[in-house]
């Protein structure tokens, strides 16, 4: 298992979980004393960012939406976005893998720049899903925990 590539699918459970938290986000405002304006302005910037968000997270159809992943044994990954651009970056330590969810955590040689990639059971086919969490939870951990061991 020295290269595991993956190809991900828009998530529906993402877009719900998204549309909960920013409608439970607007919710909290509404009964606040303050003036309707202002309430109608927090809305419709929350509104905005749910749309950037379902486009690039769970509807993987923004320019930099990530779609494709390619890891290999040395803890890079190969990005690939929507707009077709490849992306050399690496496994920061502050990627989280669970059961019910992944979130890679991606760093860029060049210009110190973050990727982030939400990964649902839905949006990744079960096999490759359980393939990746097995690879970062012992592949990426154990060369991580090699290269602290050496500093």
């Amino acid at each position: 298992m020295n290269e595991l590539s993956i190809r991900l699918q828009p998530s529906r459970q993402l877009a719900i979980l998204l549309g909960l938290a920013h409608c439970t986000a607007a919710g909290v405002f509404w009964p606040l004393m303050l003036p309707v304006m202002v309430k109608i302005m927090i809305t419709l910037l929350l509104a905005g960012s749910l749309y950037c968000y379902l486009r690039r997270y769970a509807w993987l159809i923004s320019p930099q939406s990530v779609v494709a992943l390619h890891l290999t044994g040395k803890s890079s990954c190969k990005i690939e976005t929507y707009e077709g651009q490849s992306i050399h970056t690496f496994i920061d330590a502050s990627t989280f893998v669970a059961l019910y969810m992944t979130v890679l955590c991606l760093k860029t040689a060049q210009k110190n720049r973050y990727h982030t990639v939400i990964i649902l059971p839905d949006s990744i086919e079960t096999d490759s899903f359980r393939r990746l969490r097995v690879w970062l939870r012992w592949k990426w951990q154990e060369q991580s925990s090699n290269k602290e061991k050496q500093h």
